[in-house]
């Protein structure tokens, strides 16, 4: 390895080590599956219910996939808290005076997030799919995880924007992490079309995550081309490296004001 993949790799290693102690210590196993995974099945299959109870199995089958792909999006934005934590306790500063640039450790910390929730996403897609008898096409359905992952990956930069913007306000990440789901949840084609909403909407909507990804998995699902299923999971990335360039933009000009200031340091308040 040379010194400056070192240099760049292992302090991202590092930080997201640390992210997936985090999550051991509020976890074990056991919790974690009959807690918190739990949980997540039974938010897709409430919401995949209503299909049923509208008379509608092909909605009910349209919300399954939807609402499996939008726990990855739960999950991978719980970066908002980590982004505020590292400011609000402190540890921006020794970031600060540690060689590697701070924002490696920022990319890093939270990625834990995306890793859980790709495997809670394809494993709640799994269940919800036998429980609801949702056709899919295969062998092309086995690759539903990579299209999962894109759109981790998409809302995990995401998050990162929004927790660039709140960060000195530790009071409001609880707040913003779940206005920021709960817009993707509702906008994005997780249970009803991007085409429901009026056209301003639906333009709001093609930058926010898993819209374009949900179309790739949808398309790729029903054994659709895989060039227009790749198509559309470039564009989900895209607008993953898109937030990912706010989110750095923004970190830095906030920690230009903090060092101006003295307010690097922030309270948990």
């Amino acid at each position: 390895m040379t010194l400056m993949a070192r240099r760049y790799l292992e302090p991202m290693l590092a930080a997201a080590r640390i992210g997936f102690a985090d999550l051991a210590a509020l976890y074990t196993l056991r919790t974690w599956i009959f807690g918190w995974f739990s949980r997540l099945v039974t938010q897709v299959i409430f919401f995949s219910l209503f299909g049923l109870l509208l008379g509608s199995p092909a909605l009910a089958h349209y919300r399954v996939i939807g609402n499996s792909a939008a726990l990855v999006c739960m999950e991978a934005m719980a970066v908002v808290l980590t982004v505020v934590r590292e400011r609000a306790e402190g540890t921006l500063a020794f970031q600060l005076l540690a060689p590697p640039p701070f924002i490696l450790t920022y990319l890093a910390r939270g990625i834990y997030g995306v890793v859980v929730g790709v495997g809670s996403s394809t494993a709640a897609f799994v269940i919800a799919t036998a429980a609801f008898r949702v056709p899919v096409s295969m062998p092309e359905a086995l690759l539903a995880p990579v299209a999962i992952a894109v759109m981790g990956l998409t809302s995990y930069c995401a998050g990162l924007a929004i927790g660039a913007v709140i960060m000195a306000r530790p009071s409001l990440q609880w707040l913003a992490a779940n206005v920021g789901y709960l817009c993707v949840m509702t906008f994005a084609g997780v249970n009803v079309p991007v085409s429901y909403w009026s056209p301003p909407i639906q333009t709001v909507a093609s930058a926010l995550p898993l819209t374009h990804g949900l179309l790739g998995l949808r398309l790729l699902l029903a054994g659709g081309p895989l060039s227009t299923v790749a198509a559309d999971l470039a564009v989900e990335a895209a607008v993953g490296a898109a937030w990912l360039a706010v989110a750095i933009s923004i970190l830095h000009i906030a920690v230009r004001s903090g060092r101006r200031s003295g307010a690097i340091e922030l309270s948990a308040g």
